[in-house]
């Protein structure tokens, strides 16, 4: 699987329209988000992999996630917003309202909307990736990351394309260049 799969999954009308209707919001909106915040979430979740402790807490995240990878398009139309909420709370860590306001910033959409969005995407993201990652565990995640990121994490926006600059612009919070 690779980024354009993952992002499909997460955009794709039946995922969208379920996440439009969960929080009535417009699914240009919901698209735009999710399309937006996925290099960051990803960059952020290569970050926190990059020390040992952080690559076993997102290991152990990514495989309890894992067994709910079946119907991701059944897990966004029942997300929970509080789990979501906890994820990106551990994904961003104290940036997490600066990475929301940019985001809005890009979108147009408003900041609490933006954090819904990502919040009912959070752990079907990690089900997609703990499924991917497999038995790698922490061991693995540097690997998959900088794959589906286009490169090592010196590189982390190659190979995205418009994706890719969405990542270089945020990187500045994540410590990135």
């Amino acid at each position: 699987m690779d980024l354009t799969n993952i992002l499909g999954a997460l955009t794709g009308n039946d995922a969208v329209g379920a996440i439009a209707e969960n929080l009535n919001i417009d699914s240009k909106q919901v698209s735009s988000v999710i399309t937006n915040a996925l290099p960051s979430l990803l960059g952020a979740m290569q970050k926190n992999a990059s020390t040992p402790g952080g690559a076993e807490a997102l290991a152990k995240a990514l495989g309890d996630h894992a067994v709910n990878a079946g119907n991701i398009i059944n897990n966004l139309k029942g997300a929970d917003l509080i789990d979501g909420s906890k994820i990106l709370g551990h994904i961003f860590g104290g940036n997490l309202n600066n990475i929301l306001g940019g985001i809005s910033k890009q979108t147009g959409v408003a900041s609490n909307a933006v954090g819904n969005i990502l919040a009912s995407i959070a752990p079907s993201l990690l089900a997609i990736l703990g499924k991917q990652n497999g038995n790698s565990g922490a061991a693995g995640l540097g690997g998959l990351l900088g794959a589906l990121l286009g490169g090592s994490q010196s590189q982390s926006t190659g190979g995205l394309g418009g994706l890719g600059s969405i990542l270089g612009g945020l990187g500045s919070l994540f410590g990135k260049k």
